[in-house]
């Protein structure tokens, strides 16, 4: 997978407006699915028994899930640090107190049952409206997306380590009328997406319209280049048979010629024949053309066909030889 692109979908996943609240809750919902995680760390304090983490390398995914949050009246803190492999990638960290404001918006998140469970499957009530639909692949995109640059053979992978999240995602992108696979990875899971339209339509229906676009006119260019190949191999063919043919006319001429037969043939014949010798490289259209005087090109077809036959031995040679002189003296 190519970085470079992935990250610059995933930061204009970022700047995509949000403007409905359920919209919002969806696309932190993928982003706790697939880069959350919720802690356990016991303790006398409510607020300290719990917390909530969320890491990204998208600046507006964190503000938007630290704002999310903040909205239900959690507690917490955005916070950046740097990595230190990946050429020290900066990273940023949203850390929130697992206090009941934050937990009731993981329950409405799907990310938490009423049982105080965790959920790895996507809840219904959270994709119900196709708006949030689309909301909540945005997140899983930013949180786990990656897809080669658009040069390349289009694919897109989103990768998680539980079964039952990648199962109903597939089932969630098929209901999207999208043709996802799912395979397994070194202990994850792997749903991905193969295809020029179905990468293109994906990004689009998350609102990366821009990345959409791009693979799009890779396709285009990606068509036309091979377009653009089979004319120059088809003019390759077509310049070669027409080179070989000229070859053997002009051979056949020579052979007329230095045997003083060329001079028995018929005046279309030895017009023909001039023509040829005195314009070897022109394919049978361009040469009826200069001749002029109505000459098609069937007709230099086969009179250059003719000649080749005389030359080659082939055909009543003596009959045509004593016709052509029996109308050249009429």
């Amino acid at each position: 997978m190519t970085a470079g692109f992935s990250r610059s979908f995933r930061e204009e996943l970022a700047r995509v407006e949000q403007k409905q609240g359920c919209c919002r809750l969806a696309v932190v919902a993928g982003l706790m699915h697939t880069v959350g995680s919720f802690l356990i760390r016991g303790g006398t304090v409510e607020s300290e028994r719990y917390e909530i983490r969320l890491e990204t390398t998208t600046q507006g995914a964190a503000k938007l899930a630290y704002s999310v949050f903040k909205a239900y009246g959690a507690e917490g803190e955005l916070l950046t640090r740097r990595e230190p492999r990946f050429q020290h990638r900066l990273v940023y960290e949203v850390r929130i107190k697992g206090t009941p404001a934050a937990l009731q918006a993981l329950n409405e998140m799907g990310v938490l049952s009423d049982r105080f469970e965790l959920e790895h499957g996507i809840s219904r009530r959270v994709v119900k409206k196709s708006c949030c639909r689309s909301a909540f692949l945005r997140g899983v995109l930013m949180g786990a997306g990656s897809a080669n640059a658009p040069q390349r053979e289009a694919h897109l992978e989103i990768t998680t380590p539980h079964e039952t999240f990648a199962s109903d995602l597939v089932l969630l992108l098929e209901g999207m009328d999208f043709h996802p696979g799912l395979c397994g990875r070194r202990g994850s899971y792997v749903v991905y997406l193969k295809g020029r339209d179905e990468v293109a339509g994906l990004l689009a229906a998350a609102g990366a319209s821009d990345a959409a676009l791009a693979v799009e006119e890779q396709s285009v260019v990606k068509e036309v280049r091979s377009r653009a190949n089979r004319l120059a191999n088809c003019d390759s063919a077509n310049l070669r048979r027409t080179s070989e043919a000229a070859a053997r006319q002009l051979a056949a001429i020579a052979v007329l010629e230095q045997s003083g037969r060329l001079q028995m043939l018929s005046p279309a014949l030895r017009e023909i024949a001039m023509l040829r010798s005195e314009f070897p490289y022109l394919n049978l259209g361009e040469l009826a053309e200069v001749g002029g005087q109505g000459l098609t090109r069937s007709a230099v077809n086969h009179r250059l066909r003719r000649l080749v036959e005389l030359a080659e031995g082939r055909g009543p040679t003596g009959l045509t030889l004593r016709g052509e002189a029996r109308r050249r003296s009429g």
